[in-house]
């Protein structure tokens, strides 16, 4: 909204783009998974659950713009975050374990986690692709500062941003 796109992706649309594209990257990392340093394949199951809740707490806090969320600080963030998704989880059979699921994303504990926020940062870049293909200009903050955990992740983020010009 910061940078004036109208028609964005919900928080449900993008949740579940990051599911199918996690499936995808931890079936790919799995085919050869010593090649990615891992001790043992990924848990797929567990990819596609940290997918699935890892931005469910947005549907209370909506997805703050990176420059609030830097203000605010991260701890402040988490906080606010964590108690979003005690209050969505705690009826909920297995509630805590989707909290320690989230919790695992947030804090970037585990190859799954890390494996998601890949995913997470691969489909962020690739709506900012879309938007720009409709003509949407001053996305840039999109496509900077990233880190990436897995090889094939930096592979498929050099091919959007090539498919950029």
């Amino acid at each position: 909204m910061l940078a004036g796109v109208t028609q964005v992706e919900s928080v449900a649309d993008h949740s579940f783009a990051v599911a199918i594209l996690a499936l995808g990257l931890a079936e790919t990392i799995n085919a050869d998974w010593a090649a990615s340093a891992l001790d043992k394949p990924l848990d797929v199951d567990r990819v596609i659950k940290i997918a699935l809740v890892h931005d469910l707490a947005e549907s209370i806090l909506t997805d703050l713009p990176k420059r609030s969320a830097e203000l605010l600080g991260r701890e402040v963030k988490h906080a606010a975050e964590a108690r979003a998704m005690a209050q969505l989880l705690s009826d909920l059979p297995n509630g805590d374990l989707y909290r320690l699921l989230w919790a695992e994303y947030d804090n970037n504990s585990s190859a799954e986690a890390r494996l998601v926020r890949d995913a997470d940062k691969l489909e962020m870049v690739h709506q900012a692709l879309c938007y720009e293909r409709r003509g949407q200009r001053n996305l840039e903050e999109f496509w900077q500062e990233h880190t990436w955990q897995y090889e094939v992740s930096k592979l498929l983020f050099e091919h959007l941003y090539q498919n950029r010009r």
